[in-house]
């Protein structure tokens, strides 16, 4: 079976647009050129050429998956922009080499990005001495390769944290295809002789029900023995699968939720919960944390589960915009569990959303796939 590459979740947040914020310093060659009155040509040029940059650099900078191309597009562009503004209005474009040097920065290759630096730093020296520049505008081509180094370090910093991302959604897809052929070879193993058996020794009942009553009962008794043995051993198998309780559900809640750049909070510490209600928790907790991993765009979870005096309480609240949004399938089916052990879930969305959870002191009796359906009971009792 083959499986495509997952791709590395990105959650959008206030420092994915941090890098527009820049656009501010626009204000000075717009006031340059507005300085005195432009021929339309000219105006149309300077606003069009404009637009086209800020939608480059946009581009560069919130581009889900970063292409050094778009970084040099905006070199070039800013370039450009600055020869043309040195044309049109004068020194003031130079903040087009400064924006061109950050453009250059956002790639892979230091090299690549101090050489685009270089060349920028290089232009800026030679529009200072043709305007004789002073010292202060000297000093001022600093800027230039530290605007380039600061977003060539933040490009690698967002590249590593996409890769681990990366890495660690695929050590969970193969630790999940392991653990579904682990799962299919137990029940092979378990189940494949036990069933041959039972059909063999179902036939030979059936010839000898007419020749030999009696012995035809003893093999059907045989078939009862290895029956009520086969189900014992599904039921044990079961209870190995269900998991390794809440403590374990919730490490791997912090691994998703890291993975996703959500913040994993747990409020004081955690109290142990009786067999069936951990097994329930464990639950609720892993379709929290999906829900919150695939659409509440939270950017941190708190977890608390305190002892009452009726029972247990599990909070789980995030600041996502989950809100009042229809529930899902998920959420109703472990409504559904925890009212079968005597508790109740609820729910509120006014900020972000809050799954309040009470387990009674005392379990409920409920039938689960572990211990057989009524009907399970009937043919085997």
């Amino acid at each position: 079976m083959t499986h495509a590459t997952p791709r590395p979740f990105r959650r959008p947040h206030f420092w994915d647009l941090f890098p527009l914020i820049w656009l501010i310093w626009m204000i000075y060659p717009i006031q340059a050129f507005a300085a005195q009155p432009r021929p339309l040509p000219h105006t149309l040029l300077f606003w069009g050429s404009l637009l086209a940059f800020s939608l480059v650099y946009a581009r560069t900078f919130l581009l889900d998956r970063p292409d050094d191309r778009w970084a040099y597009a905006g070199w070039l562009a800013g370039a450009g922009l600055w020869a043309l503004g040195w044309w049109l209005y004068g020194p003031s474009s130079l903040s087009f080499l400064i924006y061109g040097a950050s453009l250059i920065g956002w790639q892979r290759r230091g090299s690549v990005a101090l050489l685009g630096a270089g060349i920028n730093v290089l232009l800026m020296l030679v529009m200072i001495q043709v305007i004789h520049g002073e010292l202060g505008d000297y000093l001022f081509t600093v800027f230039i390769p530290v605007a380039a180094y600061g977003n060539y370090a933040g490009y690698t910093s967002l590249a590593a944290r996409r890769k681990l991302a990366q890495v660690q959604q695929e050590k969970e897809r193969l630790a999940a295809d392991a653990e579904r052929e682990r799962i299919a070879r137990d029940l092979h193993d378990l189940l494949g002789h036990t069933l041959s058996v039972i059909v063999l020794k179902s036939e030979l009942a059936g010839k000898l029900a007419s020749v030999d009553p009696a012995r035809a009962a003893e093999e059907i008794r045989e078939v009862e023995r290895i029956s009520r043995g086969a189900l014992q051993e599904v039921r044990s198998a079961v209870r190995g699968y269900r998991g390794s309780g809440f403590g374990a559900e919730l490490a791997r809640a912090k691994v998703a939720l890291d993975a996703a750049g959500v913040k994993l909070e747990v409020m004081d510490s955690l109290p142990e919960l009786p067999g069936m209600a951990e097994a329930t928790a464990a639950m609720l907790l892993r379709e929290a944390v999906t829900n919150i991993v695939r659409h509440a765009k939270a950017s941190e979870v708190r977890v608390s589960l305190t002892r009452t005096p009726a029972g247990h309480t599990l909070i789980i609240h995030d600041n996502g915009i989950g809100g009042d949004a229809p529930e899902g399938t998920g959420l109703n089916s472990m409504r559904e569990r925890l009212r079968a052990i005597g508790g109740t879930l609820e729910r509120d969305g006014r900020q972000g959303t809050r799954l309040s959870a009470h387990f009674p002191a005392e379990e409920r009796a409920a039938p689960t796939l572990a211990e057989g359906t009524l009907a399970d009971r009937k043919v085997f009792s």
